[in-house]
């Protein structure tokens, strides 16, 4: 039996006389990584493969069909034969990129340790590099912002529901859009007017901060409520090797905001992995905060207070050369 077994399924490493381990027939459906005995062949009462993954499942159903029939013919003298699913190119490419992705996973939770001591830079030097000069009274901290944007970019600023769908009533949704201006129409206001913002921009008219009411993201805002603002400042170093670091907020807390030029798709497909897996245990929350890869996710506004004349929200560091 052990023949027909291999005829049927390929090489099989036998353990005893009726157990071994295979090549899964549908491991090219495999969405995690394949391992060496994923895939168990059992030869004791009625042959049956059975693999750990569950996305094989229709072809190891077919395969034990073919297996059964195989060896109940053998058994009988009568020919057999069976013909291997093989992967299509997408199922291919869908596997090397899960694969991928696995590795990349990986690797990003053994690098923090890594990246901290090679990227150590403190908070106050990151405020001296500055390149644009930060304003002396933090409360215009918000105006020094907005200057990442063009004049007529239209920009959301407002609170948690400062935002409807297109079921609210007509006097919500007018409410709303005072909320989505554009970048010229908010430097007016005497204050910062509210504790949010958004990095991307808006099309004109909008009273949704929604993904499809985006018209662009400019910049890509990260930030970790794991991290202390040191190693912080460490994630923000390296991220400058590939993306330009163009603004830091405090966030009245314990958190910093960094706002970066928004990176390649293929680069922020990979920051999509990477940063929240940044030395994370598979029992641990995600290091990196995966929310604001959102293009409507809300981030903190410098200047406006946190909490009402307690904690403002700061500006600490701003580039603007060519950032318009």
């Amino acid at each position: 039996m052990q023949e027909v077994a291999a005829s049927i399924l390929g090489p099989i490493e036998w353990e005893n006389g009726t157990t071994g381990f295979g090549r899964c027939p549908g491991e090219a459906l495999h969405t995690h990584p394949t391992h060496k005995k994923d895939c168990r062949v059992s030869l004791d009462g009625a042959p049956t493969v059975h693999c750990f993954h569950t996305s094989c499942l229709g072809a190891v159903e077919t395969a034990n069909r073919a297996l059964r029939s195989a060896i109940g013919k053998a058994s009988q003298g009568r020919p057999y034969s069976f013909k291997r699913r093989e992967a299509t190119p997408e199922e291919r490419e869908r596997q090397r990129q899960k694969i991928m992705r696995e590795q990349l996973r990986a690797r990003a939770a053994g690098s923090l340790t890594t990246i901290l001591k090679a990227q150590e830079i403190s908070l106050a030097d990151l405020r001296e590099m500055s390149p644009a000069p930060l304003p002396n009274d933090p409360a215009e901290g918000w105006r020094s912002l907005l200057r990442l944007f063009k004049e007529d970019d239209v920009v959301w600023i407002g609170g948690k529901y400062d935002s409807c769908g297109a079921d609210a009533p007509e006097s919500k949704k007018e409410c709303c859009r005072r909320h989505f201006r554009t970048a010229g129409e908010w430097q007016k206001e005497r204050e910062a007017p509210e504790q949010f913002t958004c990095p991307s921009v808006f099309k004109p008219g909008t009273h949704s901060r929604s993904n499809k009411a985006v018209m662009a993201r400019r910049y890509l805002v990260i930030e970790s409520d794991v991290l202390s603002k040191d190693q912080m400042c460490g994630v923000f170093q390296w991220c400058r090797h590939f993306m330009r670091l163009r603004a830091i907020v405090d966030t009245g807390r314990r958190s910093l905001h960094g706002w970066f030029e928004a990176p390649p798709p293929d680069v922020e497909a990979e920051l999509k992995i990477i940063l929240p897996n940044l030395g994370r245990r598979p029992e641990d929350p995600p290091t990196l905060d995966p929310a604001l890869f959102k293009l409507a996710q809300p981030c903190r506004l410098p200047g406006a207070w946190r909490e009402p004349g307690k904690v403002r929200q700061a500006l600490l560091y701003l580039d603007l050369e060519g950032a318009r």
